[in-house]
């Protein structure tokens, strides 16, 4: 039985390296082809720079462009296989930091495959660095000026608007973990960020990055305003779940209806649409007056 699983292994091993090395012999200086990308922001921006044609599979986070829906899923980006990667034959991989084991990228690369890993996109100046990195393994430095540009501007008056606010509101943001916990996003997230340019508060800016929620802190946050995913609030049942909520119900903001939601895909790290986040985000909290 140890015999055929050794036999078994090694064979898939050297069939993918042999694969490996016949799509580098291409040369290393050629645009790669036959891309997976780990991580919703990273995919969003390959499509954003037009070589979303080139990419051949995605990890479950990517769920944007409508296109990654008919794409291979190599699994969850915390959870990658090297099998599971090395069975599509790829010659170049596009990783947001925190994809893995690290061990899984590590045997990816020991074969011969490129991995191109992107820090963490929380904020305006981590995207156009996220932008230029990727747009370097196709080499499109002018595609990366031009992208980063157009989004770094939007940010910018974007920014203004929300400095020239006189009222800020206060919102706490929450996510449903899928096992009865909630948590919410500090400094140092996207979500944070998000708020931010809204010139809106960050009720949990006290922390820092995900953490998880008690109700004692809910409670004595108070804040002005619920956030949370479309998803989420679809899983608690909607607002009135949320008003018969023990802890949830507490909280003024869900018992006089002050729940703003967004698209998930939205609120988990920054890319090219961020500037539509927060234009959405801000037009619920500064409702024009009629």
């Amino acid at each position: 039985m140890i015999n055929i699983f050794v036999k078994t292994t090694t064979g898939f091993i050297a069939l993918i390296l042999a694969l490996t090395i016949s799509t580098q012999s291409l040369g290393e200086n050629t645009s790669p082809k036959k891309i997976i990308t780990i991580g919703g922001p990273v995919t969003e921006i390959v499509f954003a720079l037009g070589e979303g044609g080139k990419i051949i599979a995605t990890d479950t986070t990517s769920k944007y462009p409508e296109r990654t829906f008919i794409l291979p899923k190599v699994g969850y980006m915390r959870q990658l296989s090297v099998e599971g990667l090395l069975s599509l034959a790829p010659d170049h991989i596009i990783a947001l930091e925190g994809s893995g084991p690290d061990h899984v990228l590590e045997a990816i690369e020991s074969v011969g495959v490129s991995v191109t890993r992107v820090p963490e996109l929380v904020t305006p100046d981590q995207i156009v660095q996220g932008i230029d990195i990727i747009s370097g393994v196709f080499n499109r430095t002018s595609s990366s000026s031009s992208l980063g540009t157009e989004i770094k501007e939007k940010l910018k008056q974007q920014l203004k608007f929300a400095n020239a606010q006189t009222s800020r509101p206060s919102v706490l943001f929450l996510l449903n973990t899928g096992h009865g916990n909630l948590m919410t996003a500090g400094k140092d997230t996207a979500i944070d960020t998000i708020i931010r340019y809204t010139g809106a508060i960050n009720s949990a800016a006290d922390l820092k990055g995900f953490k998880p929620l008690s109700s004692e802190y809910m409670v004595s946050n108070s804040p002005d305003y619920i956030l949370l995913s479309q998803r989420t609030l679809d899983q608690a049942g909607g607002v009135f779940e949320l008003q018969n909520d023990p802890i949830l119900g507490q909280l003024n903001a869900v018992k006089e209806n002050r729940v703003l939601t967004l698209d998930g895909t939205l609120l988990l790290g920054l890319g090219p649409r961020t500037p539509n986040a927060i234009q959405e985000l801000s037009s619920q909290l500064f409702k024009p007056v009629p």
